[in-house]
């Protein structure tokens, strides 16, 4: 398998006639978080991003995971941007995929707009637009209303068991494993959400997921990283955009109070889009992934010390109680500040 790197992404493009072979052209890594290689590549009259998963993810813990995964990413950015553009939301999309190597591995994507910014360094930086928040619950829940009444994307994602290898253990189980009281309440939720099948699940919907086009009148939203992508439970997504907002909220105590609405606006706009009661189920999900953050393989990067323990002590007291509404949660989670 070629390896991507600065240097090897733009001769690849050259190879694959993305990028003219009299263009000169310079490559820079985005980053990828733990478990990819995302290479952003521009020449004079052109860009493209390119993308390769790493075999193990950058993790502390041993955390080997399938390459298949970009392909489900692939199939999952093709069916979002088909279902944005039927919908009735206005502009908001997917990147575009320029080009899909099987054997190597790697997708090359169109490149979003200059001046776009990623929606969790604007939250990191105090800046929590409410509207936004309300419309990435509503972009989420369109998608999800509309794939589950279409059976060519079931079909298409029923596998998953990529979500038990990248979601369900590193987060579930390693969770429960550190926390044997409650272990039985986390492992029943884990075999309830894998075995759900509604609808099309993002997988790692959370403010890095979503990058903010702001050039010039309403406010574009592109939604990426989709290798988690299947059919299961819609209530995997909810659950995961609330705890990185309510962790934010722990984290920015001066923001603290924006926060909270934002994950109230990210939920009321979600509920309003789909005809099914997930409420209950996401609050078991959020309790899970929020212990998760503390104890499972990938601990959120940017809590201090004293941040885990709180947020250890939210996840277990809405697990153990059984919490069922994003008030209820919120309420324990004021008591715990």
């Amino acid at each position: 398998m070629l390896k991507m790197d600065e240097s090897t992404a733009m001769d690849y493009l050259r190879d694959i006639d993305i990028i003219p072979s009299d263009s000169e052209a310079t490559a820079r890594s985005l980053g990828g978080g733990i478990s990819n290689q995302v290479i952003m590549v521009e020449w004079e009259d052109g860009c493209a991003v390119v993308k390769q998963p790493l075999e193990k993810l950058n993790v502390e813990m041993d955390w080997p995971a399938d390459l298949q995964r970009i392909h489900i990413e692939a199939s999952a950015l093709r069916t979002y941007r088909r279902l944005l553009d039927i919908s009735d939301l206005e502009g908001d999309s997917s990147p575009m995929i320029l080009h899909e190597d099987l054997d190597n591995y790697t997708i090359v994507m169109e490149c979003i707009p200059s001046g776009s910014g990623m929606w969790k360094t604007e939250l990191m930086e105090g800046n929590v637009d409410q509207d936004i928040a309300s419309r990435i619950g509503m972009l989420l829940g369109t998608v999800q209303d509309l794939a589950s009444r279409d059976p060519e994307v079931k079909e298409e994602f029923a596998f998953k068991d990529h979500f038990d290898e990248l979601r369900i253990d590193p987060y579930h189980r390693t969770a429960a494993s550190r926390n044997p009281d409650i272990s039985d309440l986390v492992l029943a939720e884990a075999e309830r959400v894998f075995s759900e099948s509604m609808t099309i699940v993002h997988g790692d919907y959370s403010p890095k997921s979503v990058l903010v086009e702001r050039s010039g009148g309403k406010p574009k939203l592109w939604v990426f990283d989709m290798e988690v992508a299947h059919w299961g439970d819609p209530s995997f997504d909810t659950g995961f955009m609330l705890n990185h907002l309510l962790m934010k909220s722990i984290h920015i105590e001066e923001m603290r109070e924006e926060f909270l609405e934002a994950a109230h606006n990210f939920w009321d706009s979600y509920d309003r889009c789909v005809n099914w009661d997930i409420e209950s189920t996401t609050m078991k999900e959020l309790g899970c992934l929020m212990l998760a953050r503390a104890d499972g393989k990938s601990p959120a990067e940017y809590l201090l010390p004293e941040e885990v323990e709180t947020i250890r002590r939210v996840a277990r007291r809405s697990l153990k109680k059984g919490v069922g509404t994003v008030d209820e949660y919120i309420q324990i989670l004021r008591e715990e500040f």
